[in-house]
């Protein structure tokens, strides 16, 4: 019986199989002979016979092989990969285990022709897996606050737009100028932005303006960057210096002196041309008349059905710069309200498409409790913030356990649900695409992921603990991450305070 596979002493199914091999592999059925071998577990055996099939055989167990470890999660996957040429696989397996900088050396070995890959996949496939690799990698960099390694990543595959966009949004503002300067014409967009802001951080230093110094180093800044026109005269609007330290700044600026700019900004008006009649008017002995200029411009675009950010934002980018001295008076607190409110709430919607997720509750919080503490005539409704807010939220799932509503009630649940599908498509239709792009996410500093020191400072945004560097409002206690701070500050120029001081984080 036991010769039959029955009864006490029988041979093993494994056995069988065994002995099943050997009698395929003496008849030349070298093929049966490696899948009983796969069947049986010894894939060195199966492997080192399957060449006596073919090729193509071989390399095809060899990608099976591959698989059962790749599942496995099993290092040994790694020469079979290398073997057949199968690149992506590995880069993919790698990857997935966050082992970022052995995925784009196996991808560098690829397109360096150090990897024999088959025919099939392309020198261009081999090049997109590495920039692929690279941009992962430089992600962990610049998520881990190291942006300047970021940058390099990038720029080993001559993504300067992503190299240029790691450095801003690491707030390595001097460095970026650098490398842009010398990236020449590939990275002039972003050369150009960076210098705005590095001439908004002297021209707003609360140390050292209205110095002569950072005045003509903010104005040298701005004269680096072509059709400078508009970046200069929201210089001169800013600069709240004697009316002969104005007209000097003017001319070193080459604009027109105030007596002249309020002559042109009354022209302006008589020809309906808004944005030249704040322009001159902020520059003028009058720049509170800017405000009612282009502030009952603002309403008048939002009481329309089509209107869009990019339609109104640069008016208020704009009033924006009005002199901090005249805005804070009293006998303009209805008008600073107003600008307050009308700036706190585009710059949500500009946060929610540069995707600065962690600021946008904190942007429609400000602007609905303006609305509330103060009596102003804006075209917002309550009401329609909190089911913008909500529709937002309820398109991006992932935040919502990370961020909550503290302080705004969202009574509107019912209204939500009936209207906020086509909320967020409307949102969508008013926000367009991100003209500079690259900027798109939220913004790392070095050191962003250091632990706080025993001076814990609370986040008066989420009410959580903040890691890394901090940044104090102007009310010497206030405090939020210096993330947010750049975040918030590029959207809107204003304090969260509401005070109507101007943000530099800078």
């Amino acid at each position: 019986m036991s010769k039959f596979g029955g009864g006490i002493g029988a041979p093993s199914k494994e056995e069988r199989l065994r002995d099943a091999a050997e009698i395929h592999l003496r008849l030349g059925q070298i093929q049966r002979y490696c899948e009983l071998m796969v069947e049986l577990g010894e894939w060195d055996k199966a492997l080192s016979v399957a060449p006596g099939v073919s090729i193509k055989y071989w390399k095809k167990l060899m990608q099976r092989r591959a698989d059962q470890l790749m599942q496995e999660e099993n290092h040994d996957v790694i020469p079979y990969c290398i073997a057949t040429g199968d690149v992506r696989k590995l880069v993919s397996f790698f990857t997935a285990r966050g082992q970022l900088n052995e995925a784009l050396l196996v991808a560098q070995g690829a397109c360096e022709g150090n990897i024999h890959v088959p025919q099939t996949a392309c020198n261009l496939c081999c090049s997109r897996l590495l920039h692929c690799a690279c941009k992962e990698l430089a992600e962990w960099y610049f998520q881990d606050g190291r942006a300047v390694l970021a940058a390099c990543c990038h720029l080993a595959v001559d993504n300067t737009e992503l190299a240029m966009a790691s450095l801003i949004r690491g707030n390595e503002l001097e460095l970026a100028v650098c490398v842009g300067l010398v990236l020449g014409e590939s990275a002039n967009q972003a050369t150009h932005y960076v210098l705005e802001l590095l001439a908004r951080k002297y021209m707003t230093a609360p140390t050292c303006f209205p110095s002569v110094g950072s005045r003509d180093l903010a104005a040298d800044l701005l004269q680096m960057i072509p059709d400078n026109e508009v970046l200069l005269a929201k210089l001169c609007a800013f600069y709240p210096g004697s009316s002969s330290e104005i007209d000097q700044i003017h001319e070193k600026c080459g604009l027109p002196s105030l007596e002249e700019c309020q002559g042109l900004a009354e022209s302006a008006v008589s020809e309906g041309d808004i944005f030249n009649a704040v322009k001159y008017y902020l520059m003028s002995p009058e720049p509170e008349a800017a405000l009612l200029v282009g502030i009952a411009h603002v309403k008048e675009q939002l009481s329309d059905s089509d209107w869009t950010v990019d339609s109104v934002h640069p008016i208020l980018d704009l009033l924006g710069y009005i002199r901090t001295d005249r805005l804070i008076l009293a006998k303009f607190t209805e008008a600073r309200s107003e600008l307050l409110i009308l700036s706190g709430y585009i710059g949500a919607l500009l946060a929610i498409r540069r995707q600065y997720s962690s600021i946008v509750p904190a942007l429609y919080e400000y602007t609905s409790q303006l609305m509330k503490r103060r009596e102003v005539s804006v075209p917002l409704q309550i009401e329609q913030l909190s089911v913008e807010l909500e529709a937002w939220m309820a398109c991006t799932q992932s935040l919502i356990k990370q961020f909550e509503v503290q302080s705004l009630t969202l009574k509107h649940t019912s209204v939500y649900l009936s209207r906020g599908p086509d909320e967020h498509a409307r949102l969508l239709d008013r926000l367009q695409e991100e003209p500079l792009r690259g900027l798109e996410g939220h913004d790392y500093v070095t050191g962003s992921n250091l632990p706080s020191h025993s001076d814990v400072q609370v986040s008066c945004f989420t009410g959580l603990r903040i890691q890394g560097p901090v940044f104090f409002l102007e009310d010497g206690k206030s405090a939020i991450s210096l993330n947010d701070a750049l975040m918030w500050a590029k959207v809107n120029p204003f304090s969260p305070l509401g005070t109507g001081v101007r943000l530099n984080p800078f």
